[in-house]
């Protein structure tokens, strides 16, 4: 009977083909992988790889082996990850809300991971908008949100960022600001933003929407608050204010009333995770939080590319 360390370490160099880089996954020297493998050798009667200096491959009997074995393994190893899962209290429904297309994106997939990992936990996926803010914590309708920062709360444990963009700014298509598509911060002095309502803290109106410039030359606000970025973007293209957003705002929203421009030395926009703190020791909001952390760099949208109506050029931003 092979023990679970000759199956990992014989699976690893199959999938591999590299004694330096299956020793660096299991974390061993490539002397003890050497052994292992001369050991399961011997134990089976036949070589299962070819070596030389330059490459290793596995031989028939071992490619018998590996197909023979990887569904054992992965069946074993399953077990094992259920039977943790149900040691650590991960079971039930967790429920975690997005806001905005990119933090779907992200949950839809760690949502995918998270429930093959924990076959014995349902994850529930809602929406959230910029009037609810963190709301649905407090009501229990979610037990996390991946939503804009910044969240300042004593009874909310914020986790790390996991996306960070670009500032953006949304215009009506004929503004004075249109026929650019870099500006500066100081640029937007004298325009009105959108209002948001009063759900949302003062804390973060005033981040994503100051109320001067760094020269302290005022930006307005509009009497009329906004709910939703639909409602927002209403009020754009009618001309009667802008609003910020990150570079989501080029793929999801393109129209011809409305115009984007990079502002440039405005701080990013960055969204996190966000949970109770009475739930830090909550295993399933520290897993999947883990798993959104393990998967949103390769979810990350790319970065956009801009041409300049003055001169062509291709500008792509930082």
């Amino acid at each position: 009977m092979l023990e679970r360390t000759e199956m990992e370490m014989f699976l690893t160099l199959a999938e591999e083909l590299h004694f330096g880089r299956t020793a660096e996954r299991l974390y061993c020297s490539t002397g003890r992988v050497s052994q292992i493998i001369k050991q399961l050798e011997r134990r089976v009667g036949a070589p299962l790889f070819e070596r030389t200096s330059r490459h290793v491959e596995l031989t028939s009997v071992g490619r018998r082996l590996r197909e023979d074995l990887l569904p054992l393994y992965e069946g074993i190893r399953g077990a094992i990850e259920r039977a943790e899962a149900a040691g650590r209290g991960i079971t039930g429904t967790l429920t975690v809300g997005f806001m905005g297309t990119q933090s779907a994106r992200v949950l839809s997939a760690a949502r995918e991971v998270f429930e093959l990992r924990n076959p014995d936990c349902t994850v529930r996926v809602v929406e959230t908008h910029l009037h609810h803010h963190t709301a649905q914590l407090r009501d229990g309708t979610a037990d996390l949100l991946l939503i804009t920062l910044p969240v300042s709360e004593p009874d909310l444990t914020v986790g790390a960022v996991i996306t960070r963009g670009s500032r953006y700014m949304a215009l009506a298509a004929d503004h004075r600001l249109t026929g650019h598509d870099v500006v500066s911060f100081e640029d937007l002095a004298g325009e009105t933003f959108v209002a948001m309502a009063e759900s949302v803290p003062t804390y973060w109106t005033d981040f994503h929407l100051p109320r001067t410039t760094p020269g302290g030359r005022p930006i307005g606000r509009y009497g009329e608050p906004c709910a939703t970025y639909a409602e927002a973007l209403a009020l754009v293209a009618a001309g009667r204010a802008i609003v910020p957003g990150d570079r989501q705002l080029l793929s999801l929203y393109g129209r011809p009333d409305i115009h984007f421009v990079l502002v440039s030395d405005m701080p990013q926009v960055e969204q996190g995770l966000v949970w109770r703190t009475r739930d830090d020791a909550d295993q399933r909001v520290r897993a999947f939080a883990d798993v959104v952390l393990e998967i949103a760099p390769a979810l990350s949208l790319p970065a956009p590319t801009l041409v300049p109506r003055s001169t062509g050029d291709t500008v792509t931003p930082a």
